[in-house]
């Protein structure tokens, strides 16, 4: 889902849980919306340096709470 299909659907109280995962291999964050990413206008997963970074676009688009999972792997 695009930055502005996140918008909308926030808008409209359509998300459930927004989660920032760390991302391993490009060591960035990602942010997963009722489990879809957030992607680029290019559908390509975005990815943010920092933890920080993606909480500052989060904030900045209205979220205020969001869970971080550093570990995206199961047991």
């Amino acid at each position: 889902m695009t930055e502005r299909e996140l918008k909308l659907l926030l808008n409209a109280n359509a998300i459930k849980r927004i989660q920032l995962h760390y991302a391993v291999m490009s060591q960035g964050y990602t942010i997963i919306a009722d489990g879809k990413p957030l992607e680029t206008s290019k559908r390509e997963t975005r990815e943010f340096k920092t933890l920080d970074t993606a909480a500052k676009f989060l904030f900045k688009i209205g979220v205020a709470d969001f869970a971080v999972k550093l570990n995206t792997h199961a047991g």
